[in-house]
């Protein structure tokens, strides 16, 4: 009784060491949508970051397709009968929420196949429909938590850039306003998502000069805080 019981790890290699953290970071996906991505986003990213690197390693790899598996399932099961997602699949959609799911699913097509295009096609699609005309987009007035209170400046620019991560075209009058913004605003967050928005539709010259002016707010400690919120209301 009493006696300390201890436990030592070996990492011989640097790829061995970012392998034990992976696999620290998988969890289960479980909750609602949001709640379910906080768990299923970061899997994502560790098979992403195997490929990149090269690493095989068929039971973090094995282990993480499972929680995909998972996570897929919960988080398609929230699409509304109307199109778009919402916490727990009730109608109508969320619009900011949707914009986040289609960059969920987007990326996670990268590295698990069984995503479906036609869903995606479906949330980029209803998204598309909630736009305003005049550059931005409809909100339901319908909104849980901080995820449906931020400003509409940060929601038009945030599905705005979700949709070009998606390869949406057709987005003029959006793109206009991201191009405005990218020229004008202070807002750090703003600027970021409206110089990959630009990149990301060919517009390559504003979204560089854009690119200019982000780093320029970078702070030396290497942190941007130039900016107000974020979509998930964030500071």
């Amino acid at each position: 009784p009493g006696t300390a019981d201890g436990q030592v790890r070996v990492y011989p290699s640097v790829v061995s060491n970012l392998v034990a953290s992976l696999e620290g970071m998988l969890r289960e996906p479980v909750g609602c949508f949001e709640q379910a991505s906080s768990a299923n986003y970061p899997n994502i990213m560790i098979l992403k970051a195997l490929r990149e690197e090269g690493i095989s390693d068929p039971r973090l790899t094995g282990r993480a397709y499972k929680l995909l598996d998972e996570g897929y399932r919960r988080l398609s099961g929230y699409e509304t009968p109307l199109r778009g997602y919402e916490w727990f699949g009730a109608a109508p959609g969320h619009e900011a929420l949707s914009a986040y799911g289609l960059l969920e699913f987007t990326d996670m097509r990268a590295v698990y196949h069984d995503v479906d295009r036609q869903m995606i096609t479906r949330t980029a699609d209803w998204l598309m429909s909630r736009r305003d005309g005049k550059g931005g987009y409809l909100r339901d007035s319908k909104a849980i938590d901080s995820f449906g209170s931020a400003a509409k400046a940060v929601t038009d620019a945030y599905i705005t850039y979700s949709l070009t991560e998606a390869k949406q075209p057709g987005l003029g009058p959006e793109l206009e306003t991201a191009s405005y913004l990218a020229q004008n605003t202070n807002d750090a967050y703003l600027l970021a998502l409206s110089a990959g928005a630009l990149l990301n539709s060919g517009r390559r010259g504003a979204g560089q000069a854009a690119a200019r002016r982000l780093v320029a707010m970078q702070e030396s400690d290497g942190a941007f805080k130039k900016a107000d919120h974020s979509i998930t209301r964030s500071g």
